[in-house]
């Protein structure tokens, strides 16, 4: 099997197993929305930003060092996993145990402090199973964490709806994600026996080298957090928890479409160690290309979708009471776009070992980007916040594409980038001529998205961005 094909066989059944995860998510959200109402809704986003916190700090990079350590010539996968792993219950552990003991002396209502203790537990689950998604990228069988995935937030959304009719509040719906994520993080473990059997372990060598490994990582993913989740916490200080539910919902959709990027690049970036370390720059550029036409295909059409048809998706998912989240969504869709540009050369920093360089730029974006919060959310609300999203991403990505360019040599082609600009924009002018048009119900909305996808993928094939040779090197048998 070819490395494209490898790469796209892999991304599909992963984003196969993320489809079907995220429509339990999203029949999640709808429920959870509908039985809580904006203000509770605002309250559960507040405890989740706040574990979310948490549980970053908790990761300390070793995801990504694993990732980047076992993927290199002769690891000794089984030891390295079982040592992070380790390592990992430790700092998760210790950051849950002191968000916990911080939210007492928040000025946030007791329902929410409640929802924070028990939500601790839910993501202590959660984050220590992605300890193991490196295994799973290295050997491309990616197929198994997303079908823990999706098995986990069906049972979620199971006891959400059976919560929703006999006891719809914050904390017991939180209750359902620590079931949820326990399946989870055990799926996972079980999963992994096959290709490097984990277990507890410390060697004091192997951990010196991964945290030598991760500061770097850790300290970027800390000022990372001041500029992706200190909006809502910047909000909860000044805005009501309607607002925040409101902005937390459209938030949600953003963090379901974001993690399209995140999963491509989990493939890639073993490849991008390997190929690096042989210092093979022809096949490095020729992933990056792959990838940024990859992130351009998929990130175009959604920001076009989501600025006409962003007020009527939000109350589809949530409901009427959320037709505010749609404004929300507009702007941080196109925060979305850079971020999966943004993610594409972020875990290029990694794959290439520069993530030292890169600690600067995490250091100026948290800096100017806590500047605007405090200066646009009193003001401005949560239109402040999504706009200082929208600020903070263009600052990142930019730095990071700069760092990997000059690094790497690599010179992006961006003749495909232009074809999907022009496909989005004819396809945007369908959605603008079938939402003024047509009353949107929930039947036309979804009648609208579909032909609007074959007017871009038609388009697309016409003019080149996807050639029907590549399309039959990924479809074919082997």
């Amino acid at each position: 099997m070819s490395q494209l094909r490898s790469i796209a066989s892999n991304t599909i059944v992963q984003l196969v197993g993320r489809v079907i995860g995220t429509v339990f998510g999203i029949l999640t959200i709808a429920v959870l929305t509908r039985s809580l109402g904006a203000d509770g809704y605002g309250q559960f986003t507040l405890a989740i930003t706040f574990l979310a916190i948490a549980g970053a700090l908790a990761d300390f990079g070793f995801t990504l060092t694993t990732t980047q350590m076992i993927s290199e010539e002769g690891a000794d996968e089984s030891k390295i996993v079982s040592n992070a792993f380790t390592l990992r219950m430790i700092t998760g552990l210790t950051f849950f145990t002191l968000a916990v003991i911080v939210s007492m002396f928040m000025p946030y209502d007791a329902i929410v402090k409640l929802t924070i203790i028990i939500g601790s537990f839910s993501f202590f689950f959660m984050t220590s199973s992605q300890m193991l998604i490196g295994v799973y990228q290295k050997h491309m069988a990616m197929w198994r964490p997303a079908a823990a995935e999706a098995v986990s937030r069906g049972l979620i959304f199971a006891i959400i709806i059976v919560l929703a009719k006999i006891s719809p509040t914050v904390p017991n719906m939180m209750g359902a994600f620590v079931v949820g994520n326990l399946l989870l993080l055990l799926l996972n473990v079980g999963f992994a026996q096959k290709y490097a059997p984990v277990r507890l372990a410390w060697d004091a060598k192997i951990i010196k080298a991964y945290i030598t490994r991760s500061w770097p990582i850790a300290i970027s993913i800390f000022f990372n957090l001041l500029y992706l989740k200190g909006d809502i916490i910047f909000l909860s200080f000044y805005r009501d928890t309607a607002e925040i539910g409101l902005y937390g919902a459209a938030y949600k959709v953003l963090d379901v479409v974001s993690v399209i990027p995140t999963m491509f690049m989990g493939l890639i970036l073993p490849l991008l160690v390997r190929e690096w370390s042989n210092k093979s720059s022809k096949k490095v550029h020729e992933l990056l290309q792959q990838a940024l036409d990859f992130f351009g295909l998929m990130g175009f059409p959604m920001l076009g979708g989501a600025l006409i048809l962003a007020t009527p998706i939000m109350t589809l998912i949530a409901g009427n009471e959320f037709a505010g989240s749609g404004p929300y969504l507009q702007i941080l869709m196109i925060a979305n776009t850079v971020v999966f540009f943004g993610v594409l050369f972020g875990h290029a920093i990694v794959g290439i070992n520069k993530q030292k360089f890169i600690l600067p730029a995490y250091i100026i974006t948290a800096i100017v980007t806590t500047i605007l919060y405090l200066i646009t959310i009193p003001r401005f609300g949560a239109l402040g916040a999504a706009w200082s999203t929208v600020a903070a991403e263009i600052l990142i990505a930019t730095m990071t594409t700069s760092t990997v360019l000059y690094f790497t040599k690599f010179r992006p082609k961006l003749r495909n980038t232009f074809v999907y600009l022009i496909s989005t924009a004819l396809m945007t002018a369908f959605v603008w001529f079938g939402a003024h048009n047509f009353e949107l119900t929930p039947f036309s909305l979804l009648s609208i998205i579909t032909i609007a996808a074959i007017i871009y993928a038609l388009a697309v094939l016409a003019l080149g961005g996807v050639k029907r040779e590549t399309i039959r090197l990924i479809t074919k048998r082997q």
